[in-house]
């Protein structure tokens, strides 16, 4: 894979915000590497299968319907990225629910950190 930083980012968001599970885990393969971590303030996830899991569950026990969008990639180098990110309603018209930011670290042009944070 060598898409560039800022397509990876917006793509994690999108396998996040996917609710079809076969799609999803499919997009977590394509964008992980097999040894990835996902380090999240409630939970950690080693490796794309449980990744795949712990994303399902997030968007199953407490997303609903919400959508989890990258506002902005703020700045990458070398192998990082950092962005901000935001919960809204699906139809965009509320003040967000929630807001972060992230950084996802990559190797050999896939995520293999992202770190999640609320803010």
């Amino acid at each position: 894979m060598s898409e560039p930083i800022d397509d990876i980012v917006h793509t994690y968001f999108a396998a996040w915000n996917d609710l079809d599970r076969d799609h999803r885990n499919a997009t977590i393969e394509a964008i992980f590497t097999e040894n990835a971590t996902v380090i999240d303030p409630d939970w950690t996830a080693e490796g794309r299968n449980n990744i795949a899991a712990a994303i399902g569950d997030a968007r199953e026990e407490k997303l609903g319907n919400l959508v989890l969008a990258a506002t902005k990639v703020i700045s990458t180098h070398h192998d990082l990225a950092l962005f901000s990110w935001h919960l809204i309603q699906p139809d965009a018209s509320a003040t967000p629910l929630a807001t972060g930011y992230g950084v996802v670290r990559m190797e050999e042009g896939r995520i293999n950190r992202a770190y999640n944070f609320f803010g």
